[in-house]
């Protein structure tokens, strides 16, 4: 009997632990507004991917799985990320942040604005436990399904990309055009 009430007590103890460690959902909510408010006024993440002539960070751990022409479709493990640039919208403009709102009547939101950019933040519940995160800046939004757990780092990734974002004009499209095919025929004489 003393054996079993010492597993009881060590049980609960560790029980507690754990949920101690797991923040809950109003903690993670708030601190991923802050977080996605302080990376939205940090100085942009040097570009290192480029796509339909729209140039971006990539963060450690993520990866390119589809792209299409207002579409990205990004990978970290087995998370999926859309990053949709609309390169027709402003940095300014509030336009998706407003039909995105209007859609998601029950999020929690906050907007963030500088004399350049307006930034964003959505978090709406979602099935099993998750949560539809939005973060975005003008025409940049990018949106995952995330855990409590997970939500405040992928509100820091999400939005550093979102804040790096770089739309280019018809000239810088076609030098990269031209850049692309210089290097895959560099590519094909090496291999």
């Amino acid at each position: 009997m003393k054996a079993f009430s010492k597993l009881v007590v060590t049980t609960m103890v560790s029980i507690s632990l754990l949920v101690g460690c797991n923040p809950s959902n109003d903690e993670a909510i708030s601190q991923s507004k802050k977080i996605a408010e302080t990376a939205f006024k940090e100085k942009q993440m040097k570009t290192t991917e480029s796509t339909n002539g729209i140039r971006y960070y990539l963060p450690k751990g993520f990866n390119v799985e589809n792209e299409m022409e207002n579409n990205i479709i990004l990978l970290k493990g087995k998370e999926e990320y859309i990053l949709f640039v609309n390169p027709e919208e402003p940095f300014t403009s509030e336009v998706v942040f407003n039909e995105m709102k209007s859609a998601k009547e029950n999020a929690e939101t906050d907007t963030f604005k500088t004399n350049d950019r307006f930034g964003y933040i959505s978090i709406n519940p979602a099935k099993d436990k998750k949560f539809e995160l939005i973060v975005g800046i003008g025409g940049v939004k990018m949106t995952t399904l995330t855990s409590a757990n997970n939500m405040v780092e992928n509100t820091k990734d999400m939005m550093e990309i979102a804040n790096s974002v770089q739309y280019a004009n018809e000239k810088d499209k076609q030098t990269e055009a031209d850049l692309e095919k210089t290097q895959e025929t560099e590519k094909a004489a090496q291999g």
